[in-house]
């Protein structure tokens, strides 16, 4: 993804922080990381995450759902984990080092997103990714999507150079305006950033927690 990135430790200092007339403390950038830190490897991110699919999935057992109906997965943080890379380079972003991560394809499913969209497949519902991924990422996120059992879906679409400079939040929802032309029914969105759900044809919006980064 060719994108800015904000670091979560730098927004944990956002949320300890401000004017010394608040009388708020400025939060060290190490004890920011290992708050991170615990928050993914003591199984509260695993929860957050199952209590927003749970939820969602009460809603869509509630609809009229048919062979045309649709659910959107982003892949970042929402599909594939990168907290491994994310830790082992400071909770950072350098983009070649991003890139060479891409391409190894070894990012981990998130388990209860993977429970998920296996409860789709199961439930004849349609899954199809959108990711701000580039072209060249392409066959290297394929692979890593089938490896991690991500093996039934309708596309894989990434960014192209046309839309390279497309905000994410209008160009997910271009492309899922050409879902709609085609017949399908978006009955939900399931991303990590509220980017990937705002604007038309979202469905039932699933908003998992990401306290790694954010999308400017």
């Amino acid at each position: 993804m060719k994108m800015k990135k904000i670091i979560s430790a730098s927004l944990l200092l956002f949320v300890f922080f401000g004017c010394s007339s608040n009388n708020q403390v400025l939060l060290n950038l190490d004890t920011a990381k290992k708050l991170v830190q615990h928050y993914y490897e003591s199984g509260e991110f695993d929860k957050e995450c199952s209590i927003a699919i749970e939820n969602a999935k009460s809603e869509i057992l509630k609809l009229k759902v048919n062979n045309k109906s649709l659910v959107v997965f982003d892949i970042d943080e929402t599909a594939l984990s990168n907290y491994q890379h994310t830790k082992e380079i400071g909770f950072g972003y350098v983009y070649s080092l991003w890139e060479k991560w891409l391409e190894k394809a070894d990012a981990k499913a998130i388990p209860e997103t993977r429970k998920f969209y296996d409860w789709l497949i199961k439930n004849n519902i349609h899954v199809a990714f959108i990711s701000g991924r580039y072209a060249e990422n392409y066959n290297a996120t394929l692979k890593n999507l089938y490896d991690q059992g991500y093996t039934k879906f309708d596309t894989l679409i990434t960014r192209t150079n046309l839309t390279a400079k497309i905000p994410a939040a209008e160009w997910k929802a271009i492309e899922r305006e050409k879902f709609a032309r085609k017949g399908y029914n978006i009955i939900a969105c399931i991303g990590d950033q509220w980017s990937d759900m705002v604007g038309g044809y979202t469905g039932i919006k699933i908003k998992l927690p990401n306290y790694l980064y954010i999308i400017e």
